[in-house]
């Protein structure tokens, strides 16, 4: 197992000619195949799959090389072993879950419910995506907590991912057990590219969460000016408040954004209350009063 967790393919050939076991288990209960398809190594793959090594082998976890290759995106070990009918319904010690064959429910779940589709949309594996949706897995899963796989693409900043969940219709309007989206995540990390492919899909960019906060509110307590700057162009309201009173101009970090915010306000000659209240210091990013108050 040393010769393949270091790729060394003639050495296994000659190991293999010498009468070497291919089927020998670790401890764990891992052996020669679920370590090279963990690793990425094709070759040592076919050559083991040649030898009749068993594909649905499982570690003391529950793992297989099946998984693996899936979790680490190994895109052509995958698809070489959905070749050899390894058993997609089987299940590790969490109830993780490969769903790769037509046969399987694509909508099994993890014991947290998550699934196949949310590890690789939060792991940047593309083309394991473009696999799993092909098997016609639904992107709209949820988990317990409401997260689904477009918000973790969209959290993560995985732009391609984001675009091939909503060209499969993923629904960017579901809101996780706090009331966030997937337009709210994107916009806490900074993600403009991905925010702006959310308002071209009509997102409502004036929803709040269960603290009354919108995504304006979100990118400007977070300092992403870029993504303040592209809601404002797309007329989000900055003067919504949350349950507390709080606003995206009372909640900005920077001063670039406060003046951002201010200006717009000025320009669309909307009366905001908080302004003044900011200038004061009842409320607001209080290490940046003094500055604006010169």
């Amino acid at each position: 197992m040393r010769a393949i967790k270091h790729n060394y393919t003639s050495i296994i050939h000659m190991l293999l000619q010498a009468n070497a076991n291919p089927h020998l288990q670790k401890s764990n209960g891992s052996n020669a195949l679920v370590t090279a398809s963990y690793h990425g190594y094709c070759d040592i793959v076919q050559l083991l799959i040649s030898e009749g090594v068993d594909p649905n082998i499982q570690r003391k976890d529950g793992r297989n090389a099946f998984m693996l290759a899936c979790l680490r995106g190994h895109t052509q070990i995958v698809e070489l072993l959905l070749k050899e009918q390894v058993d997609p319904n089987v299940q590790d010690k969490d109830g993780i879950n490969a769903f790769m064959l037509e046969q399987v429910d694509p909508n099994i779940q993890r014991n947290s419910g998550g699934n196949a589709l949310m590890l690789v949309c939060e792991t940047n594996h593309i083309q394991i995506v473009k696999l799993l949706l092909k098997k016609q897995v639904d992107p709209n899963v949820q988990k317990k907590d409401g997260v689904n796989a477009l918000m973790l693409a969209c959290q993560n900043g995985h732009t391609e991912i984001v675009k091939l969940l909503l060209e499969k219709q993923a629904d960017s309007s579901v809101q996780m057990e706090d009331g966030r989206n997937a337009f709210m995540l994107a916009c806490l990390k900074g993600h403009t590219q991905i925010a702006e492919l959310l308002l071209n899909k009509q997102v409502d960019s004036s929803v709040q969460d269960k603290g009354g906060f919108t995504a304006l509110m979100i990118a400007s307590a977070n300092g992403h000016y870029e993504v303040v700057k592209l809601l404002l162009e797309w007329k989000a309201d900055p003067t919504i408040q949350s349950i507390e009173g709080k606003t995206a101009i009372s909640e900005a970090k920077t001063n670039e954004i406060f003046v951002l915010i201010s200006s717009y306000l000025k320009e669309n000659k909307t009366e905001h209350q908080d302004t003044a209240s900011i200038a004061s210091g009842s409320s607001g990013y209080h290490t940046l009063i003094k500055q604006r108050t010169k």
